[in-house]
């Protein structure tokens, strides 16, 4: 019979004595975290403890049964033999992203530590032999990208954050290499843990994942294995759900989608929204940018993570967002990549000297400018440009409606009529010509008119 409110914590091969004596509350002991690094398992052992156990003292000395648990867990390689495969486990290299080496809760299942990157290999050539990778404790979700040496290919799981913030886990990498007569460098790995719960992870599969054929040429370039985004043709161009790219075959589904450096250091680029669009930033980055977008694949046979290269090219002209000027009442200056005008008239306002306003590439020349989205039979008019709220919602062409163009001598003129003072938004459209060579291109810059 249990003695009522006592109850027994144990743990081995962890906290110190000094750590353990420094407790007062049950709360305490439960936050009790080991710190043993991986590499000194071998001198000071893995970290275990044990759920909580009750206590009867009716005898005078207790004695029961306790569970310990690992705190650590480990991942383990192996390659499955079959016929025609050569390789063993030192073919492979193991990058681990996100594993967390610094400590380990003894008694409760939770990560609050980022984790860092591993790289992990085995001498090993022997095939079944299953070989221990390396040790680590509770963890965010982490990946781990399986590196084929001999034929450059490779494949990346994920292991979610409710199986990789769970202690005593074991997961083995089963690799699966195919014999080179069916494809060289081709193979599937199955994540096996020690519940008897398995995710099977289908690399070879990642064909299934195959752009449209309609996306919108003024958006999207396909080149080779490679996705550019342009973002010259709209203003914050809209590119919408990464989910939305590609023909999935039939069952499959993709559950997650990432983007990875594809902005600068100044966050201009691209940026995958909370709602899951894809869009431009507001300020145009001034520089190619090469990043990925990271896909996750889901069917009944398990779950695939691909990896697909996306460019960004660079903007050729944008607003100079150091540009200010004010006069009695009007105020023009650039916040946040657009140009504000506050307090304009009703007349043509003229840019004498338009470069402070404009940030363009040297090799580029503006060739006209105008609005984006003219009024239909309105093309003639002085001021045919159509304008909307800052909501997005179109304004009718007899409430308002804006000029903007550029002279023979290459004055900028710009000009608004409305009926009320509004804020008003509006698209510019720059034509440029490249110097050396002569070609066009485009790019789309917004406008906003605003009254104190």
């Amino acid at each position: 019979m249990e003695t009522p409110g006592v109850k027994a914590y144990l743990v081995a091969n962890g906290p110190d004595k000094t750590q353990c004596d420094g407790l007062k509350t049950e709360q305490e002991l439960l936050d009790l975290a080991a710190v043993i690094k991986p590499e000194e398992i071998g001198t000071k052992g893995i970290p275990m403890a044990s759920g909580a156990i009750s206590l009867n003292f009716t005898g005078g000395i207790a004695t029961v049964d306790a569970n310990m648990k690992r705190v650590m867990s480990t991942l383990c390689a192996k390659v499955v033999k079959s016929k025609g495969v050569v390789v063993g486990p030192s073919d492979f290299t193991f990058k681990v992203h996100g594993v967390s080496l610094k400590e380990g809760y003894c008694f409760k299942d939770e990560c609050k530590d980022t984790g860092v990157d591993q790289v992990w290999n085995s001498t090993s050539k022997s095939q079944d032999e299953e070989v221990s990778l390396g040790y680590f404790y509770q963890s965010k979700a982490f990946q781990v990208e399986v590196v084929s040496q001999s034929a450059g290919q490779s494949r990346t799981i994920e292991i979610p954050l409710e199986k990789a913030q769970t202690r005593n886990k074991k997961y083995v990498l089963k690799i699966h290499p195919k014999p080179a007569s069916e494809g060289k460098g081709e193979f599937t790995v199955t994540v096996e843990a020690w519940e008897e719960t398995e995710i099977d992870i289908d690399f070879a599969k990642g064909k299934r994942l195959v752009l449209k054929k309609d996306l919108a040429t003024d958006k999207f370039e396909i080149h080779d294995n490679e996705i550019c985004l342009l973002t010259n043709n709209h203003y914050e161009t809209d590119f919408g759900s990464p989910k939305d790219w590609f023909v999935l075959d039939e069952g499959a589904e993709i559950v997650d989608v990432k983007l990875e450096n594809l902005v600068d250091e100044e966050k201009r680029g691209v940026v995958l929204k909370e709602n899951g669009v894809v869009c431009a930033t507001s300020r145009l980055n001034r520089t190619n940018l090469s990043g990925k977008l990271i896909v996750t694949l889901a069917d009944k046979s398990g779950t695939t993570i691909t990896s697909i290269d996306i460019r960004i090219p660079h903007a050729n002209i944008g607003w100079n967002d150091a540009y200010k000027w004010s006069g009695k009442d009007e105020v023009c200056e650039v916040k946040d990549g657009v140009f504000n005008y506050v307090n304009i008239g009703q007349k043509v306002e003229n840019f004498f000297n338009v470069m402070p306003l404009l940030a363009c590439n040297p090799l580029f020349e503006i060739v006209s400018l105008a609005p984006l989205e003219l009024a239909v039979g309105e093309e003639t008019k002085t001021r045919n440009g159509l304008l909307h709220t800052l909501a997005g919602e179109s304004i009718p062409f007899a409430d308002a409606a804006f000029g903007a163009t550029m002279d023979s001598g290459g004055q900028v003129k710009i000009s608004l009529r409305y009926v009320s003072k509004k804020t008003y938004v509006g698209y510019v459209k720059f034509v440029l010509k490249k110097k050396d060579d002569g070609s066009l291109s485009t790019q789309v810059l917004k406008i906003a008119f605003l009254f104190s």
